[in-house]
């Protein structure tokens, strides 16, 4: 007897716990219409015994999308296309006013450099030069992609241009160039939502309004960062402020809004991803408290701006991470193909 026990033999009057139960696709069926209970010994089985449900089928736990091979590099240039784009628009904005010049300098400054070394960054991603200038043989206005790489080129000319004539540059060239900036500080949103990565389809229409103002708050931060007199410091701190209101609403609404799939939103909440994106939140807050102690200090000025530098580069990589963790995912792809076989929209 002790060597059978040792052993993991059954013996005696064991039960099986798997008998008379159900398993695969039948189980947790209902009977529709029961009978009465008659009050009969045998009392009536009004449920199939079955296992607790199983976990929804997939293709061996395997990802059925590629993810973003994007390297370090593509975040980067999201950050610098924005800041371009937000300085285009400030600079836009600002001539004609003497006391204004140094400031409208520097945005026109950043906006050249913006849209100078971030096509830079994106090559590098690409691999070779002749790849993004492959992308300028055609223009489609039905692909984001088309559109956003002439939007950068257009845009650097114009930026180019508005550098070298400074004050004196027209204001087909500044408004050029302003409108221009928002092409390339939106596109990339529009962009990320138009593809088949399950969590970016699904937020693809916050996306844009997020880059756009998140953008305008990253400009802020970086004009933050050198010195302003007392009429520059009230329109960037008001600029950003603008900015910052615009991205805290908008990162709001992608948390609560109600998911359609909810898979693809689970990798928000874990990962490097998940850990990006709250410190893309803390900092931002911090930021805009900053802004709103109304005693006038350089070191606050300055200390916003990092924080609201440090939350911009921090959000652009916490959408890539936690689009990689979503293409990751089966069930993100699987789930709302079933829910959609079967009417669930």
């Amino acid at each position: 007897m002790s060597q059978a026990l040792t052993s993991g033999l059954k013996i005696g009057r064991e039960m099986d716990p798997d008998l008379a139960m159900l398993t695969g696709e039948g189980a947790q069926q209902r009977v529709k219409q029961a009978e009465p209970d008659a009050g009969s010994i045998v009392p009536l089985w009004r449920q199939v015994s079955s296992r607790p449900a199983e976990s929804p089928p997939d293709y061996y736990r395997l990802p059925l999308l590629k993810e973003p091979v994007w390297i370090w590099s593509v975040p980067a240039y999201f950050y610098l296309g924005g800041v371009a784009g937000g300085c285009a628009v400030l600079a836009a904005a600002l001539p004609g006013k003497r006391r204004f010049d140094a400031l409208a300098s520097w945005c026109r400054l950043l906006a050249c450099a913006g849209v100078t070394v971030g096509p830079a960054l994106l090559t590098w991603d690409l691999g070779k030069m002749t790849r993004f200038l492959n992308m300028l043989r055609v223009f489609r206005p039905s692909s984001p992609m088309s559109v956003g790489s002439w939007s950068l080129a257009g845009t650097g000319m114009l930026a180019t241009l508005s550098l070298l004539l400074g004050k004196k540059a027209p204001s087909s060239v500044r408004y050029g160039t302003a409108f221009g900036g928002v092409m390339v500080a939106g596109y990339t949103g529009v962009l990320l939502g138009n593809t088949a990565n399950p969590l970016w389809l699904e937020k693809r229409r916050l996306l844009p309004p997020l880059f756009i103002a998140s953008a305008i708050a990253s400009t802020a931060g970086a004009l933050e960062l050198r010195p302003l007199n007392q009429h520059e410091e009230k329109v960037v701190q008001r600029f950003g402020m603008v900015g910052k209101v615009g991205e805290a609403a908008a990162m709001v609404a992608m948390e609560r809004r109600t998911p359609t799939n909810k898979e693809a939103v689970y990798g928000v909440e874990k990962g490097r991803g998940g850990l990006l994106w709250n410190a893309a939140k803390v900092a931002l807050v911090a930021g805009v408290v900053l802004d709103l102690i109304p005693a006038k200090s350089t070191a606050r000025r300055k200390a916003s701006g990092v924080l609201t530098t440090l939350g911009a580069i921090c959000l652009r990589y916490a959408l890539l991470e936690t689009g990689k963790d979503a293409a990751r995912e089966p069930q993100a792809v699987i789930g709302p193909q079933r829910r959609r076989m079967q009417g669930g929209g």
